[in-house]
């Protein structure tokens, strides 16, 4: 992992992310979303780099991508494509457990490190309203995301049954 940058806001990837506002920010404020922005810390990587192993100790930190593709692996197997916008472990406002997927950069990779009491501190000084925003964001991004995983399951089902007709639970 590089050092980490210090002029988050204005390094370029995450200007261009602040101009793009990915999903999980939709109806922020420019200034709650530059205030969130700013709690983080950028991280790099190489093409290549384990970012999150599986199982991991407890879940302290989230990642949004700034620029570069991931991919998210389960029992060795690639389950999911990740690429700028998207937002990683955003469960860990919420959960006490371990990692349950390994992700893997796939290119150079820049992103923003989310500490869970930093996060929280942010939306402490905040009105509540932003709190329930973000909150809402994730809610329609973690469904778009089991949707998009019960059509894989479908279409992987249907090959299943293609290939051993009779043979599929």
């Amino acid at each position: 992992m590089e050092p980490t940058i210090n002029n988050l806001i204005q390094h370029e990837k995450v200007q261009q992310v602040l101009h793009d506002v990915p999903s999980q920010f939709r109806r922020f404020t420019p200034e709650d979303l530059r205030g969130f922005f700013i709690t983080g810390q950028l991280e790099e990587y190489q093409a290549g780099d384990e970012i999150i192993s599986e199982g991991d100790d407890e879940i302290q930190s989230a990642w949004l991508i700034a620029d570069g593709d991931l991919s998210v692996w389960k029992e060795d197997v690639e389950i999911a494509p990740l690429g700028t916008g998207d937002f990683i472990g955003e469960e860990f406002l919420f959960t006490r457990g371990s990692r349950i997927a390994t992700i893997k950069a796939n290119s150079n990779v820049v992103m923003i490190r989310f500490e869970k009491n930093t996060v929280i501190d942010f939306f402490r000084t905040r009105p509540e309203r932003v709190f329930k925003i973000f909150i809402m964001n994730l809610l329609e991004v973690q469904q778009r995301r089991i949707r998009a995983m019960n059509s894989k399951v479908a279409r992987l089902q249907r090959k299943l049954f293609e290939l051993n007709p009779g043979n599929v639970s």
